[in-house]
């Protein structure tokens, strides 16, 4: 599961936007840019720690003289040591986070909500945003598709993480 940073405040300001409207919380006209920050510094948070673990996960693997297919389960390690969701649990993650700062913070007044239903609400905009990486990837991968017998080896990953980040800038999500 990955989040663009290109993608943080429209999701952000998207789920302020369905909270409100369907009542499921209450926001001054005069906060909701300040409410919306919050909602984009979970967002923001996610990423931050998610590229720490990975970096750490490759540190590790690389002073351990492990190869790229360890990596996951390092990774996963790690993310479970520091209570942080990943992958399938990533998504959740996010949500439990923006309803603890939705209750803590003197943005929002109230939540009606309760946590499933705010759940619920939240989860489809997340995917809808989020889902822009499946697109990448494929979009990627069929542009390398001539490397596909390489695929794991260096060279085929530092083509595809130069195609990566060229589609990336196109598509301002970075």
């Amino acid at each position: 599961m990955r989040i663009y940073r290109g993608k943080v405040e429209p999701a952000a300001l998207e789920i302020l936007d369905r909270l409100i409207k369907e009542n499921l919380v209450e926001v001054d006209p005069a906060e909701i840019d300040e409410a919306r920050k919050d909602l984009e510094s979970v967002l923001l948070e996610y990423m931050r720690m998610h590229r720490e673990i990975n970096e750490a996960a490759k540190d590790m693997a690389d002073k351990r003289g492990l190869d790229y297919s360890a990596l996951g389960r390092i990774r996963r390690n790690l993310a479970k040591e520091r209570n942080f969701g990943m992958d399938d649990e990533g998504l959740d993650y996010i949500i439990e986070q923006m309803i603890e700062i939705m209750f803590s913070s003197g943005h929002v007044d109230e939540v009606w909500g309760e946590d499933h239903v705010l759940n619920k609400a939240i989860a489809p905009i997340l995917k809808k945003h989020m889902n822009i990486t499946e697109e990448v990837d494929k979009e990627v991968r069929k542009q390398i598709k001539n490397l596909e017998d390489a695929e794991g080896t260096v060279s085929w990953e530092v083509e595809y993480q130069q195609k990566k980040d060229k589609l990336e800038r196109l598509k301002k999500l970075k």
